[in-house]
């Protein structure tokens, strides 16, 4: 594998923004929809299509730290634009899984041949002209990718690369039927819509073994490919991935002046995903090998892609090993349980067919596949309802009781107005379709057959996100509060106030009461009594403005995730009745906060997975081991039996940087060093050397876990 070369900032798609800046000159004055197929067919027609001699399969990008000339360029093309590094016609924004079965089964030419009988039918029917530009804006969407493929096609011819050639001019003309024309169909596909359409892509792959398994077994049977050939060419999908759509650092935070994000580079700081293992949809067998063959191939050293990998009951055991033994490796990957997310699903709103396919993309947010996208998003800062729900009372609070009951209402009333939102949405949907074409509806299972945008009803199920935040904080204030107000009453209720509202100003003894008060995350029945109940205020609150089972009802995705944000929410936060001071962040995620976690490893994974987390469908725990803890074989298995046991007791996620605070340092102080260290945030990773300081000790600052 060739050393790896981290991105510049200053990388910028140039070739890519003349050609597209020539399109948006073409199809000025058309409709959207056919501005978009017209415009990606002129640049795919017209951008070069660069090839390497290792290449196994085709797609990359031409690059360039620009000139003064070139930045120029860059920035007249954006501001035209609308500060964007798209043109209006494109709007494409990622964070979702495409309908890969379709491409897979379909091909290109078939999908074109479905979106044109829908033309021809609806022309016969004499629907409207803004229905008929939608489904002539997706046929011509497919003879784009269709027209791509084939200039690869010439273009590996031309260097020799033959084989490469055969897989794209037979993806551009029928369907795939090898291992090796699939997964070049799926790049293909992805590495267009990454790195030419969608700002911010962050796109998930699907579920490859599962997806490509049948493809693999008749080429092994037949002789066509080996084990390790098929390897070979995950491996260049891997690094395809990497090179190709790396991208610059989510966390770094504006730190050059040529830190322009997408606007330079539509990749930059957006992940892909690879979902691999979990139960399979009913009638379809296992197929272990396969799961077992991407596995083997995750280079820890890359950032890109992620890999989600799906535990179930039934893994076996060499799976599951090898799937423990890339996370003691510190590659980029997360595990998460579908005996908890798959019912979760279903007790959202999503039939349990359908819920059995689910996958992640983003800052650890669910999807089903191809069918579904989000319609809304709604950060529920728990500890702010808490300390709302405090400051509602004046001179005592008649018990633990009361203080829940005034915090339901203030979530109540944010969560109700998003519902109610997406129900007005989609009464008015039918008179607003067809809508905006999307590349990204060209491959929903939908939006063609429907005529209409998954934005306005083109998919089966339109959801709201609702990011959950910090519930250890909240947890621990009301742990805090119960102990030190109601059981032992050593403070009243004003003073709690005024301490509060001072930040602890000359109120250390009342700040280290609350400290020592019982948290989240020590096995303590207490504290993990109070994050249930609190989480199950939330979700209780949630199915009520969702109506669950009614006819109205609105399906809402429950994630216990913050990304980094419980940084900056935490610093325009005031004080908490955890001892927590004005500004300081808030918990992560699912985690338990900082310095909590007194009993180590196991005691931590028991307070988390007594959690409802079987009504909760995405969320994150981050845990930071010392790399001596998992170092040799026994480690290994020793983390295996330890992960198995908190999945099968509750356990949702984990998701581990195996990384001490002594190495951190180091890389603080020599990053040349370090470049291909990364650590776990949310959903992904990131190259701890590139990030912010503020966020690097947000990393430090995590609990680590020396113990088991």
């Amino acid at each position: 594998m060739a050393e790896l070369v981290r991105k510049d900032v200053r990388s910028t798609t140039l070739e890519r923004l003349r050609k597209t800046r020539e399109a948006d000159l073409h199809v000025q004055g058309l409709p959207q929809p056919l501005q978009l197929g017209e415009g990606l067919y002129h640049l795919l027609d017209h951008i070069d299509l660069p090839v390497e001699p290792d290449d196994l399969i085709l797609g990359r990008i031409l690059e360039e730290i620009p000139d003064e000339e070139g930045e120029a360029f860059f920035q007249t093309t954006v501001e035209a634009w609308g500060n964007r590094g798209i043109p209006p016609w494109m709007r494409d924004g990622g964070h979702e899984t495409l309908a890969w079965e379709r491409p897979l089964s379909l091909g290109l030419s078939g999908l074109e041949e479905f979106a044109q009988s829908e033309l021809d039918r609806r022309t016969a029917a004499g629907e409207s002209q803004e229905t008929l530009d939608f489904l002539r804006g997706a046929v011509r969407v497919y003879q784009a990718f269709r027209n791509y493929a084939r200039r690869y096609a010439e273009v590996a011819r031309h260097e020799g690369l033959f084989p490469q050639a055969a897989s794209c001019l037979a993806i551009a003309e029928r369907p795939p039927e090898n291992f090796r024309e699939a997964l070049q169909l799926l790049w293909l596909i992805g590495n267009v819509y990454c790195n030419m359409l969608a700002a911010n892509p962050t796109l998930t792959f699907g579920r490859m073994d599962l997806l490509l398994a049948d493809f693999y077994r008749r080429d092994l049977a037949a002789g066509r490919i080996t084990r390790d050939e098929a390897g070979d060419l995950i491996a260049d999908f891997y690094f395809k991935n990497e090179i190709v759509l790396g991208r610059g650092e989510h966390q770094m935070s504006g730190g050059s002046e040529t830190d322009t994000g997408w606007q330079r580079n539509l990749t930059y700081d957006a992940p892909q995903y690879v979902v691999l293992g979990g139960r399979r949809p009913k009638d379809i067998p296992s197929f272990d090998e396969l799961t077992e063959l991407f596995l083997e191939r995750v280079d820890p050293r890359f950032e890109n892609p992620v890999i989600v990998f799906r535990y179930y009951r039934e893994t076996p055991d060499r799976t599951w090993r090898l799937a423990c033994e890339k996370m003691r490796d510190n590659a980029s990957f997360m595990v998460y349980s579908d005996e908890n997310i798959i019912p979760a699903m279903i007790h959202s709103g999503i039939d349990p067919e359908d819920a059995v396919t689910y996958t992640m993309h983003g800052c650890n947010w669910p999807d089903i596949p191809g069918i579904e996208h989000a319609r809304g998003y709604h950060q529920a800062v728990l500890p702010q309802y808490l300390l709302d729900a405090l400051f509602s009372f004046e001179e005592e609070i008649p018990d633990i009781d009361a203080l829940y009951g005034r915090f339901a209402e203030n979530f109540r009333r944010e969560i109700s107005e998003h519902c109610d939102n997406l129900r007005q949405d989609a009464t008015r949907w039918e008179q607003e379709a067809p809508g905006i074409l999307r590349v990204d509806d060209c491959f929903f299972d939908g939006p063609v057959a429907r005529a209409r945008s998954w934005s306005l009803g083109g998919v089966r199920y339109a959801t709201i996100t609702c990011a959950i935040t910090s519930i250890a904080t909240a947890a621990d204030c009301f742990a805090a509060v119960d102990e030190l107000l109601f059981k032992s009453k050593q403070i009243p209720l004003p003073t709690l106030q005024q301490a509060l509202r001072d930040d602890f100003a000359e109120q250390e003894v009342l700040r280290r009461l609350l400290l020592n008060a019982p948290k989240f995350g020590q096995d303590d029945e207490a504290a993990d009594g109070h994050a249930t109940r609190v989480l199950d205020t939330v979700l209780e609150e949630i199915d009520r403005a969702a109506h669950l089972g009614a006819e109205d009802q609105v399906i809402v995705f429950r994630c216990l995730e913050t990304d980094m944000r419980h940084l900056w929410i935490g610093a325009k936060t005031d004080a908490t009745p955890d001892g927590r001071r004005a500004g300081e962040p808030l918990s992560e995620n699912t985690s338990p906060y900082p310095g909590s976690c007194k009993n180590g490893l196991t005691a931590m994974l028991g307070s988390v997975a007594r959690l409802p987390l079987d009504r909760i469908n995405s969320g994150a725990l981050n845990v930071r081991l010392q790399p001596r803890l998992v170092a040799d074989d026994d480690g290994l298995d020793t983390l295996s039996a330890l992960l198995r046991t908190y999945f099968d007791i509750g356990g949702l996620q984990v998701q581990l940087s195996v990384v001490d605070v002594e190495t951190l340092r180091e890389a603080q102080e020599h990053p040349e060093r370090h470049r291909d260290l990364m650590v776990r945030i949310t959903g992904y990773s990131a190259v701890f050397v590139d990030m912010a300081p503020h966020a690097q000790e947000e990393i430090i600052r995590r609990e680590e876990m020396g113990d088991v």
